[in-house]
């Protein structure tokens, strides 16, 4: 019963007691900036966060939005949308909306009128593939011909503990040792036992759904965008990839 109040209620938890962005790996957030190091981001350019959740991405995207970015935030989670707010820049804001929808609905977004879509770890909650695939021909519908679409969904080696291990490397790189094993040692164990292994069991048990490489790229390809990118993330544990829109639409 416990299990079944956590798994509905995991995310809304999360955004409204802040633990999710406190207790977010530092692997994560390499997993965000590697996602938009990845994209060819120009100025004036519409960039599309479909499920921003807490707004992770507005953080490794303020280079571009001072220099005339355009950002829509959509979750359908409010308590969410409210941190992602919270993270927008004091100035250069203005082309920053953030708004409330659901992905399986069609977007209150005006048809081919957004350069970049991305996706960060926000459709594999959708462990039906159907729901996916429309989610995905939503998302397509948003995109301008030649426009670019980027997923990250956790692969089938999801591995918690190894999640958990590169973090601590990145904390040593970024902050040094000391720091590194101080998150080791007082942030992590709750990193782990509240997020990524609850996470890792849901994957495990097909609630939510894990991808090789190869299924991934079949479902972008199959709701019409072919694949032009893959890499791997998040130490192991999840796959990037990149598709664009043909030229002509049909």
């Amino acid at each position: 019963m416990w299990t079944n109040f956590y798994q509905i209620n995991y995310w809304r938890l999360g955004f409204k007691t802040r633990l999710y962005d406190l207790l977010t790996p530092r692997a994560y957030k390499e997993s965000a900036r590697r996602c938009i190091q990845s994209i060819p981001i120009k100025k004036g350019q519409v960039l599309l966060d479909a499920g921003c959740g807490s707004g992770l991405l507005i953080e490794h995207l303020q280079h571009q939005l001072e220099f005339g970015l355009r950002y829509l935030g959509t979750d359908i989670q409010f308590p969410g949308l409210k941190r992602a707010v919270g993270k927008a820049p004091k100035e250069n804001n203005a082309g920053l909306l953030i708004f409330n929808s659901d992905l399986t609905q069609p977007l209150a977004i005006r048809k081919e009128s957004v350069d970049i879509v991305v996706a960060h770890f926000s459709l594999y909650t959708l462990a039906d593939a159907k729901i996916r695939n429309k989610v995905l021909l939503n998302l397509r519908e948003t995109l301008k011909p030649r426009g670019l679409m980027v997923i990250v969904n956790p692969s089938r080696q999801y591995n918690a503990r190894r999640i958990i291990r590169e973090s601590v490397e990145v904390a040593k790189i970024e902050r040094g040792i000391f720091f590194a094993w101080a998150e080791r040692l007082f942030l992590y164990p709750f990193t782990y036992w509240l997020g990524l292994q609850f996470i890792e069991r849901q994957l495990k048990l097909e609630k939510w759904q894990a991808f090789s490489l190869e299924e991934l790229c079949e479902e972008m390809e199959s709701a019409g965008v072919p694949v032009v990118h893959t890499e791997s993330l998040y130490a192991g544990s999840a796959h990037l990839v990149t598709g664009r829109r043909p030229a002509t639409t049909s």
